[in-house]
């Protein structure tokens, strides 16, 4: 029997913590249950997915940035 048998044999008889294991919180973030399709052409497209990996994200999640940016712009504004 391997030592990953063994674990999978005492996770599942009920011993999955042990009294040193560390306790962790994780945030999790609303789902996202929207999807708005948008047309650009294909220079825009470039310059957006461009403008985004420079950043380190995807083109789609900094398209997302910038609509709820703008849309906390007009909120503040009382627009």
């Amino acid at each position: 029997m391997t030592d990953l048998d063994k674990e999978i044999q005492r996770i599942e008889q009920g011993n999955a913590w042990d009294e040193s294991d560390e306790v962790v919180e994780v945030e999790v973030k609303k789902p996202l249950d929207k999807v708005i399709p948008i047309r650009l052409s294909a220079d825009k497209w470039e310059a957006l997915r461009k403008e985004a990996s420079e950043l380190g994200i995807g083109p789609t999640t900094l398209a997302r940035m910038w609509l709820l940016e703008r849309l906390r712009q007009r909120t503040k504004a009382g627009v």
